[in-house]
């Protein structure tokens, strides 16, 4: 696919150029002259990645913002990294379906389901290990943690484990690449290159209705913790959050969609329920118009082009009950409603406007077509002359 001129682009993944770990690099000279001989040099790198702790800098941005209050019910959470290599920095196990899985995993914990927070040293880590707790530790790891760095860690009960993990076959799904354009973002975001990493929960946010739940959002490594390993005798099992956050969620029945869509079913004379609101028509005058929810049907004709308005105009969606003489308003706001949004999002606008611009172009040189007898073509080429400086005319 061409991915050229896009504005915004999405992959499944996207894999580094050399993966973490240690590597030989070997240096091989030969010479001719004087003599013949062979020079030769080998050295240890480490490749690594902050795989323990995630600074602030390097997260593009959260959902849900952190300590938002809202209603979460159906709200999968996510993160967005400025690394768009960063979830498949590390191999961990074979691929699935022929895409690299990636080793990290974003899980959602309620402050209700038992999980305990802490923050300890890096070089504390291996005294998390004790009897009764599953916390596969990599000793000896290649890492860019210093031994002072604190480092978050979250310990669940063994239930809570089963209910937010992820099988490592989502986990393909639950991250993607993907590219937007930030040319017309603040200076700031403007200078980066646009890639980012996503990964995204599999979990909707708990919540509880009448009463705010706090909930903890945590990127974790998978390495170790999927393979169903986990000892009988551990009761409890101990991850390194590397980057979290939390939210409140309170579960607002009335007033989430999901409610209003039931109680529009439940309450099927809401459809003949509408309300007068005073109309100020272009012309000035004062009147009232009906109001309903646009996604209730009205039953009335509809007439095209009222008061000489294209259906493409809000005034153009406009419906004339001629049984009582007044206006339905419900489909015009939507489509203005429709129209501000589109209009507030500059790269679409520009677009928009773009396009009219063209459009309005092209009816005028049309017109003047029929008014001169002048061939289409040669309008725009004398067009594109005089803009040129018309030198050859």
């Amino acid at each position: 696919m061409d991915f050229q001129d896009q504005d915004f682009k999405l992959a499944d993944y996207m894999k580094p150029a050399i993966e973490e770990g240690r590597y030989t690099v070997t240096g091989r000279q030969e010479v001719a002259r004087p003599v013949s001989e062979t020079f030769q040099i080998q050295k240890e790198i480490c490749i690594t990645a902050n795989t323990r702790t995630l600074p602030g800098q390097d997260v593009f941005s959260v959902y849900p913002s952190p300590e938002q209050q809202g209603d979460f019910a159906g709200t999968l959470p996510f993160i967005v990294l400025n690394n768009q290599v960063y979830p498949w920095i590390r191999h961990w196990r074979d691929d699935i379906g022929g895409q690299p899985v990636p080793w990290l995993a974003l899980i959602v914990v309620s402050e209700e389901e038992g999980a305990a927070e802490t923050d300890v040293k890096n070089s504390e880590l291996p005294g998390l290990k004790e009897q009764g707790v599953f916390f596969p530790l990599r000793e000896g790891e290649v890492t860019s943690c210093r031994d002072d760095d604190n480092i978050h860690i979250l310990t669940v009960p063994k239930q809570t484990y089963w209910s937010v993990m992820p099988e490592a076959s989502d986990l393909p799904w639950l991250t993607h690449v993907k590219f937007v354009d930030l040319s017309a973002t603040e200076d700031p975001v403007a200078e980066q290159d646009g890639w980012f990493s996503t990964v995204i929960a599999n979990r909707f946010i708990p919540s509880l209705e009448g009463c705010s739940l706090k909930s903890t959002v945590h990127l974790i490594s998978v390495d170790g913790y999927l393979d169903g390993n986990i000892p009988a005798d551990c009761d409890r099992v101990r991850f390194i959050s590397i980057y979290h956050w939390s939210v409140y969620s309170e579960k607002t029945q009335d007033q989430s969609f999901a409610a209003l869509m039931n109680g529009i079913g439940r309450n099927s004379h809401a459809v003949k329920d509408q309300s007068l609101k005073p109309h100020y028509l272009r012309t000035g005058e004062k009147t009232y118009s009906r109001y309903h929810s646009p996604l209730l049907p009205y039953h009335a004709e509809r007439y095209e082009n009222l008061g000489g308005e294209g259906r493409y105009t809000a005034d153009g969606r406009l419906i004339y009950d001629a049984q009582n003489g007044i206006l339905d308003i419900s489909y015009s706001a939507a489509f203005n409603l429709g129209r501000m949004i589109s209009l507030s999002r500059r790269t679409e606008a520009e677009k928009i406007a773009a396009w009219r611009k063209e459009q309005a172009m092209g009816e005028h040189l049309r017109m003047l077509d029929r008014a001169i007898g002048v061939s289409l073509p040669e309008l725009c080429e004398v067009c594109e002359k005089l803009s040129e400086g018309g030198g050859g005319l």
